[in-house]
């Protein structure tokens, strides 16, 4: 597989010959053997390796070869790549982590599926080749801000890529959302939840609830209702410069409601609460896949036939 992108509506942007990689493991044997790999390959070439200090506290993770250790809130990382090693989800706690700083992602998938890496673990090698010799490059994608207002004042506020979803709890209570878009009224749902969706995160949790399949290179909301009540309660696509604002109405004790941000933040919800999702001034910068979700899906789900 290449990280050549395919023809598309995105501009493309190369990104310089990496100096300073930040490795980002999942955890298990896997990931520790890659990033030791990885670890020997880089220091070999020169390159300063970068590793989260939680994971390097795990006996037996810490790699051989010299490293330096990197905090979630390190405020200025220097570092030119960021190296995700594991599946979509791993990728996803490592945008997390750099948070708003311009640093490039490359995903290298450890599992089965995966929708967001360039390279497969057989092609680990050939993934630090071309990063370190200046031949990868960066899109960008669509990521959202999100914030929750409890009378009058902002309670808590996080960024996502994929998607931000307010769902009930333990007790399988069925919700009263209702929503707005670009400050216009939109709907009254009531349904188990409703997920907001960037185009990157329309084959997670959406595609799972019914939701559509929405291409990269598109610049769209998606709002997809968990099981409503009312069967005329289809998903809808908007701009992505549309604000939006999810309120919970209801029930009455509601309080097992959850809202969560590409499955790894969540917040605990109460009767009232009003989630607001704007397009962040920060994409995503991803070095995409050559493969598209449509090939995915025709080579891992079936589609093929």
């Amino acid at each position: 597989m290449s990280a050549a992108p395919r023809s598309s509506g995105l501009p493309v942007t190369r990104i310089a010959p990496a100096r300073s990689i930040l490795l980002y493991p999942r955890d298990g044997d896997d990931a520790r053997r890659a990033t030791h790999a990885a670890s020997a390959s880089l220091v070999e070439h020169g390159v300063t390796v970068a590793l989260p200090r939680d994971w390097l506290l795990t006996p037996g993770n810490p790699p051989a070869t010299p490293h330096v250790a990197m905090d979630f809130d390190d405020t200025e990382p220097a570092i030119d790549l960021v190296l995700a090693l594991g599946g979509d989800g791993t990728l996803l706690r490592a945008v997390r982590w750099i948070g708003d700083h311009e640093v490039p992602v490359l995903g290298v998938n450890l599992g089965n599926l995966g929708f967001l890496a360039a390279y497969n673990a057989t092609e680990l090698p050939e993934a630090l080749r071309a990063a370190t010799a200046g031949e990868l490059v960066w899109q960008p994608r669509l990521r959202m801000h999100v914030e929750v207002w409890r009378a009058g004042s902002m309670r808590a506020s996080t960024t996502g890529c994929n998607d931000t979803y307010v769902k009930h709890g333990e007790s399988p209570r069925m919700l009263h959302l209702r929503t707005s878009i670009g400050g216009q009224f939109a709907a009254d749902i009531r349904a188990d939840g409703l997920i907001v969706s960037t185009p990157m995160g329309s084959t997670a949790y959406n595609l799972a609830a019914g939701g559509p399949i929405v291409d990269s290179d598109t610049d769209t909301w998606t709002l997809t209702p968990i099981c409503p009540h009312t069967l005329t309660h289809r998903p809808v696509v908007t701009r992505s410069d549309h604000d939006l604002e999810i309120e919970l109405l209801g029930p009455d004790d509601a309080g097992a409601a959850s809202l969560s941000v590409d499955g790894q933040w969540s917040f605990a919800m109460q009767r009232g609460d009003r989630v607001l999702i704007e397009r962040s001034a920060t994409p995503l910068r991803l070095v995409p896949p050559a493969a598209t979700v449509f090939d995915v899906l025709s080579r891992k789900l079936g589609w093929g036939g």
